[in-house]
């Protein structure tokens, strides 16, 4: 049976670029072509559909309602596409096509660094983007297919995603060298509590651990600030106007140059888990698998090198768990 197909690739790539910045003459600049030509393309396909995809204003374009279901569908064709493409160009062993990683503002800047120029110290042809983004973001960009691999808190445990155990890290008080507790070989968690905390907002993850364990102590957080930008909370607290709790590696850098300090907490201890978070309904390109084992490779080699305080949660047989979804003992919500 012939195929009756009316539009091509091109007018695909043209459509979404077009739709992406919002203008003709913008996607006539990012793509290299005139814009009459890109004018003529959306026409052609325009007429082959029976249907305006754009409603054309003083300051650009819009999607119409077909426009906004093109523009769904032309994505997922594109993408299947090019991971098409690179498992084809897999068989000769190449690693080709495009990953997108995602990763949370509060991992330390040598792990996010070092997973990014080994990856692509040894994947050159691969198209690496990088997205951060809080965990319960990044498990949404995950679940939409806008990002391949992410690394993330395991709490939500959405049950159309895959998580592959990563590592459990400690979590410490942050605080200012010249603090009362700065010379401390630890802290209880009910002293942590009674602390002037800078803390992120309600929903994050971080705020809902702490509440959580101050409830079963039948204390309340003492907040300082309520603070979501990561970098802004952490200098707050090397100003000394307040305390904070995050795991060793997220401070690593401001450790050395002994801008923080961190206490172990204590009575009890406090730990959370991170994952490898993938999308159950689409199996990984080999770029990806790649990517997963250089995330794995850098974790180990952090922990080993003391700057990742923490105990690593998979084995040599994780990797092959991404290509066969399983639930490694978590719970489905």
């Amino acid at each position: 049976m012939a195929l009756q197909i009316k539009i091509d690739f091109r007018q695909l790539n043209t459509f979404l670029t077009i739709a992406n910045t919002g203008s003709f003459s913008r996607a006539s600049e990012k793509l290299f072509i005139a814009q009459p030509a890109l004018s003529r393309q959306i026409r052609l396909m325009e007429e082959a559909l029976n249907v305006d995809v754009f409603v054309r204003h003083g300051r650009g374009v819009v999607l119409t309602p077909a426009g906004e279901l093109l523009y769904e569908k032309a994505q997922a064709i594109l993408q299947d596409l090019e991971r098409t493409q690179a498992s084809v160009s897999a068989i000769a062993g190449e690693v080709t096509g495009q990953v997108v990683l995602g990763i949370l503002p509060t991992a330390a800047y040598s792990f996010s660094g070092g997973v990014i120029e080994e990856f692509r110290r040894s994947y050159p042809q691969v198209s690496l983007a990088v997205k951060s983004a809080m965990s319960g973001t990044l498990q949404q960009l995950v679940a939409q297919h806008r990002v391949d691999l992410a690394i993330t808190y395991s709490y939500g445990k959405q049950k159309h995603l895959q998580y592959t155990p990563l590592i459990e890290e400690r979590f410490y008080l942050i605080a200012n060298p010249g603090s009362e507790v700065a010379s401390r070989d630890s802290v209880t968690l009910s002293e942590v509590l009674d602390l002037p905390l800078i803390m992120p907002e309600e929903k994050h993850g971080l705020r809902e651990l702490m509440e959580r364990e101050a409830m079963k102590l039948q204390q309340k957080l003492r907040l300082a600030l309520e603070v979501n930008a990561w970098p802004l909370m952490t200098d707050l607290v090397r100003r000394g106007l307040g305390y904070t709790v995050l795991s060793y590696a997220s401070v690593h850098e401001m450790l050395e140059r002994r801008e923080v300090v961190a206490v172990p907490i204590t009575s009890p201890e406090l730990f959370r888990s991170l994952s490898i978070v993938t999308p159950k309904d689409l199996p990984p390109t080999l770029a990806t698998l790649k990517l997963a084992e250089t995330v794995m490779r850098q974790v180990t080699l952090q922990v080993e090198q003391g700057i990742w305080k923490g105990r690593p949660l998979f084995n040599e047989g994780s990797l092959d768990s991404l290509s066969t979804p399983i639930n490694f003992g978590l719970s489905e919500e």
